[in-house]
């Protein structure tokens, strides 16, 4: 069994073993140097335990930062995302409606280079005829851009015709049938004039 060595035996040295005692002086330094030495390890420990601190602060303002980005980059990502939808749609509908801007000035181009007030009165009647067909198509035209105007979504210029609230005054319907008004109006007159002349042509010849 182990001898346990006294408290003052162990300063002051054992006198058994031949080690000369430890003087006052000695033990003093000893004791300052074991006192040294903890207040170096208390410094390190501390040291680690600020060091370790600082990791987990900067992993959590890490992660914070982080999970702040990636909520930022999916908020821009789905915000750039609708955006790109959104200019398609409307790139869409802006060649749609410059299709049917070009396809309007073109049938009003036609109508202006008909210019009937230089038309003969002689000629009033088949000029008319052979405008009706041109009108048409124009008309036919321009019902047609109208027809899908609500299914636009950027824009409600469609939504409303020109002169829908308006009374229609002017078509090539109607056009049309003050034509043949015209014509039976005007036969009767020509075939007699026709016929007063032909009997001109009699008298005079015989």
């Amino acid at each position: 069994m182990r001898q346990e060595i006294p408290y003052r035996q162990m300063e002051l040295g054992d006198a058994s073993s031949g080690a000369p005692p430890l003087s006052p002086n000695q033990v003093r330094e000893q004791a300052e140097q074991a006192r040294l030495r903890i207040e170096y390890y208390e410094a390190q420990r501390a040291q680690y335990e600020a060091q370790q601190r600082a990791i987990e602060e900067n992993d959590a303002q890490k992660n914070l930062f982080n999970a702040g980005l990636n909520e930022l980059g999916m908020k821009l990502h789905n915000a750039v995302s609708r955006l790109e939808r959104e200019l398609e749609s409307m790139n869409r509908e802006q060649l749609e409606l410059n299709r049917i801007t070009e396809c309007l000035r073109r049938h009003l181009q036609i109508l202006s280079a008909l210019q009937p007030q230089t038309w003969k009165p002689t000629e009033y009647q088949e000029r008319i005829a052979e405008a009706l067909p041109t009108l048409e198509r124009a008309e036919n035209d321009f019902n047609e851009a109208y027809v899908g105007g609500h299914h636009y979504r950027h824009t409600d210029i469609m939504r409303y015709k020109p002169g829908s609230d308006e009374e229609r005054r002017f078509s090539p319907g109607v056009l049309g049938r003050q034509l043949l008004k015209g014509l039976a109006f005007h036969l009767p007159l020509f075939l007699l004039l026709l016929l007063s002349w032909l009997i001109y042509l009699i008298i005079i010849h015989f």
